[in-house]
Protein backbone atom coordinates (compact mmCIF):
# COMPACT_ATOMS: atom_id res chain seq x y z
CA UNK A 1 0.00 0.00 0.00
CA UNK A 2 2.85 2.41 0.86
CA UNK A 3 4.64 1.67 -2.44
CA UNK A 4 1.49 2.37 -4.53
CA UNK A 5 0.99 5.66 -2.76
CA UNK A 6 4.62 6.61 -3.33
CA UNK A 7 4.34 5.77 -7.06
CA UNK A 8 1.21 7.95 -7.31
CA UNK A 9 3.02 10.85 -5.63
CA UNK A 10 5.97 10.44 -8.01
CA UNK A 11 3.59 10.49 -10.99
CA UNK A 12 1.89 13.64 -9.70
CA UNK A 13 5.23 15.36 -9.08
CA UNK A 14 6.49 14.28 -12.52
CA UNK A 15 3.26 15.50 -14.16
CA UNK A 16 3.52 18.88 -12.42
CA UNK A 17 7.17 19.15 -13.42
CA UNK A 18 6.30 18.45 -17.07
CA UNK A 19 3.47 21.00 -16.95
CA UNK A 20 5.84 23.57 -15.43
CA UNK A 21 8.41 22.97 -18.22
CA UNK A 22 5.71 23.31 -20.90
CA UNK A 23 4.52 26.58 -19.35
CA UNK A 24 8.09 27.88 -19.27
CA UNK A 25 8.56 27.02 -22.95
CA UNK A 26 5.29 28.70 -23.97
CA UNK A 27 6.12 31.77 -21.87
CA UNK A 28 9.58 31.91 -23.47
CA UNK A 29 8.06 31.71 -26.96
CA UNK A 30 5.62 34.51 -26.14
CA UNK A 31 8.41 36.70 -24.72
CA UNK A 32 10.56 36.01 -27.78
CA UNK A 33 7.69 37.04 -30.05
CA UNK A 34 7.43 33.64 -31.70
CA UNK A 35 4.00 32.86 -30.32
CA UNK A 36 1.72 35.73 -29.56
CA UNK A 37 -1.75 37.00 -30.05
CA UNK A 38 -1.62 39.32 -33.04
CA UNK A 39 -4.25 40.85 -35.19
CA UNK A 40 -4.05 41.49 -38.87
CA UNK A 41 -4.89 44.98 -40.01
CA UNK A 42 -6.45 45.73 -43.37
CA UNK A 43 -7.42 49.09 -44.77
CA UNK A 44 -10.94 49.59 -46.08
CA UNK A 45 -12.64 52.85 -46.90
CA UNK A 46 -15.13 54.29 -44.43
CA UNK A 47 -17.93 56.62 -45.48
CA UNK A 48 -17.73 59.98 -43.73
CA UNK A 49 -20.69 62.25 -42.84
CA UNK A 50 -19.74 64.64 -45.67
CA UNK A 51 -19.94 61.79 -48.19
CA UNK A 52 -16.18 61.41 -48.60
CA UNK A 53 -14.26 58.20 -48.06
CA UNK A 54 -11.15 57.85 -45.93
CA UNK A 55 -8.92 54.88 -45.27
CA UNK A 56 -9.69 53.18 -41.98
CA UNK A 57 -7.84 50.41 -40.19
CA UNK A 58 -9.96 47.34 -39.64
CA UNK A 59 -8.60 44.65 -37.37
CA UNK A 60 -9.34 41.20 -38.71
CA UNK A 61 -8.87 37.73 -37.28
CA UNK A 62 -7.80 38.18 -33.69
CA UNK A 63 -6.24 34.81 -33.04
CA UNK A 64 -3.13 33.07 -31.82
CA UNK A 65 -0.73 32.73 -34.71
CA UNK A 66 2.86 31.69 -35.12
CA UNK A 67 4.02 35.26 -35.25
CA UNK A 68 7.62 34.20 -35.65
CA UNK A 69 6.76 33.19 -39.18
CA UNK A 70 8.47 35.21 -41.85
CA UNK A 71 7.38 38.72 -42.69
CA UNK A 72 6.34 37.60 -46.17
CA UNK A 73 3.75 35.20 -44.71
CA UNK A 74 2.34 37.91 -42.43
CA UNK A 75 1.97 40.32 -45.33
CA UNK A 76 0.43 37.63 -47.55
CA UNK A 77 -2.13 36.82 -44.84
CA UNK A 78 -3.02 40.50 -44.48
CA UNK A 79 -3.41 40.96 -48.26
CA UNK A 80 -5.55 37.81 -48.44
CA UNK A 81 -7.81 39.30 -45.76
CA UNK A 82 -7.91 42.59 -47.70
CA UNK A 83 -9.01 40.77 -50.86
CA UNK A 84 -11.79 39.00 -48.93
CA UNK A 85 -13.31 42.45 -48.33
CA UNK A 86 -15.57 43.78 -45.60
CA UNK A 87 -17.97 41.33 -43.97
CA UNK A 88 -21.72 42.05 -43.80
CA UNK A 89 -21.46 43.93 -40.47
CA UNK A 90 -18.65 46.10 -41.81
CA UNK A 91 -20.61 46.81 -45.00
CA UNK A 92 -23.61 47.84 -42.87
CA UNK A 93 -21.29 50.17 -40.93
CA UNK A 94 -20.21 51.95 -44.12
CA UNK A 95 -16.96 50.14 -44.97
CA UNK A 96 -16.19 49.53 -48.63
CA UNK A 97 -13.25 48.18 -50.59
CA UNK A 98 -11.87 48.98 -54.03
CA UNK A 99 -9.98 45.67 -54.19
CA UNK A 100 -11.62 43.05 -56.43
CA UNK A 101 -12.68 40.01 -54.44
CA UNK A 102 -11.66 37.66 -57.26
CA UNK A 103 -8.02 38.83 -57.17
CA UNK A 104 -5.34 36.48 -55.85
CA UNK A 105 -2.05 37.22 -54.12
CA UNK A 106 0.48 34.82 -55.64
CA UNK A 107 3.51 35.72 -53.60
CA UNK A 108 5.28 38.25 -51.39
CA UNK A 109 8.97 39.07 -51.26
CA UNK A 110 10.60 41.56 -48.89
CA UNK A 111 14.01 43.03 -49.64
CA UNK A 112 15.17 45.59 -47.07
CA UNK A 113 12.50 48.32 -47.13
CA UNK A 114 10.83 47.18 -50.35
CA UNK A 115 7.86 44.82 -50.53
CA UNK A 116 7.09 43.03 -53.80
CA UNK A 117 3.49 41.85 -54.11
CA UNK A 118 2.76 39.41 -56.92
CA UNK A 119 -0.92 39.29 -57.96
CA UNK A 120 -2.88 37.62 -60.71
CA UNK A 121 -4.35 39.85 -63.42
CA UNK A 122 -7.69 40.23 -61.60
CA UNK A 123 -6.14 42.83 -59.29
CA UNK A 124 -6.33 45.28 -62.21
CA UNK A 125 -9.96 44.67 -63.18
CA UNK A 126 -12.68 47.30 -63.04
CA UNK A 127 -12.89 50.82 -61.71
CA UNK A 128 -12.09 54.35 -62.76
CA UNK A 129 -9.03 56.40 -61.86
CA UNK A 130 -10.21 57.27 -58.32
CA UNK A 131 -11.15 53.68 -57.53
CA UNK A 132 -7.86 52.35 -58.89
CA UNK A 133 -5.86 54.86 -56.83
CA UNK A 134 -7.95 53.87 -53.82
CA UNK A 135 -7.18 50.21 -54.52
CA UNK A 136 -3.46 50.95 -54.64
CA UNK A 137 -3.74 52.92 -51.38
CA UNK A 138 -5.48 49.99 -49.66
CA UNK A 139 -2.79 47.60 -50.86
CA UNK A 140 0.11 49.85 -49.85
CA UNK A 141 -1.27 50.66 -46.39
CA UNK A 142 -2.14 47.02 -45.67
CA UNK A 143 1.21 45.67 -46.90
CA UNK A 144 3.22 48.23 -44.91
CA UNK A 145 1.49 47.73 -41.55
CA UNK A 146 4.65 46.05 -40.21
CA UNK A 147 6.94 48.77 -41.61
CA UNK A 148 5.07 52.00 -42.46
CA UNK A 149 8.17 53.43 -44.19
CA UNK A 150 8.51 50.55 -46.66
CA UNK A 151 7.82 50.89 -50.36
CA UNK A 152 5.57 48.56 -52.36
CA UNK A 153 6.05 47.27 -55.90
CA UNK A 154 3.23 45.40 -57.62
CA UNK A 155 3.95 42.51 -59.94
CA UNK A 156 1.46 40.73 -62.18
CA UNK A 157 2.25 37.02 -62.51
CA UNK A 158 5.85 37.63 -61.51
CA UNK A 159 6.51 40.54 -63.88
CA UNK A 160 7.09 44.19 -63.03
CA UNK A 161 4.54 46.46 -64.67
CA UNK A 162 4.75 49.97 -66.13
CA UNK A 163 1.05 50.84 -65.73
CA UNK A 164 -1.85 49.51 -63.72
CA UNK A 165 -5.35 48.68 -64.99
CA UNK A 166 -7.04 49.88 -68.15
CA UNK A 167 -6.77 53.41 -66.75
CA UNK A 168 -3.01 53.35 -67.29
CA UNK A 169 -2.06 54.40 -63.74
CA UNK A 170 1.74 54.77 -63.80
CA UNK A 171 2.24 55.03 -60.01
CA UNK A 172 3.36 51.39 -60.17
CA UNK A 173 6.53 52.11 -62.18
CA UNK A 174 8.37 52.94 -58.96
CA UNK A 175 7.94 51.92 -55.33
CA UNK A 176 4.75 53.32 -53.80
CA UNK A 177 4.68 54.69 -50.25
CA UNK A 178 1.95 55.68 -47.81
CA UNK A 179 2.71 59.37 -48.40
CA UNK A 180 1.83 58.90 -52.09
CA UNK A 181 -1.79 58.36 -51.06
CA UNK A 182 -2.20 61.12 -48.49
CA UNK A 183 -5.49 62.20 -50.09
CA UNK A 184 -7.06 59.00 -48.71
CA UNK A 185 -5.40 58.74 -45.33
CA UNK A 186 -6.96 61.63 -43.44
CA UNK A 187 -3.65 62.22 -41.67
CA UNK A 188 -3.35 58.53 -40.71
CA UNK A 189 -5.23 59.07 -37.46
CA UNK A 190 -7.63 56.58 -38.90
CA UNK A 191 -10.52 55.05 -37.06
CA UNK A 192 -10.03 51.47 -35.94
CA UNK A 193 -12.69 48.83 -35.96
CA UNK A 194 -12.24 45.57 -34.08
CA UNK A 195 -13.64 42.55 -35.82
CA UNK A 196 -13.69 39.29 -33.87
Amino acid sequence: MGTGRMNLQKKIVLGLLILWVILLIVFGLVRAGVLSSKKLVVYFFKSQPDGSLTLAEVIKQPRIVLWGSCLEEKIKSAITELISGPDSDQLASGYVSCVPSDAMILGVKVENDLIYLDFDENIESGGGISEIRGRLAQIVFTATQFNPDAGVRILIKGKEIKSFSGEGITDVEKPMYRKDFSEFSGGESNERENTP
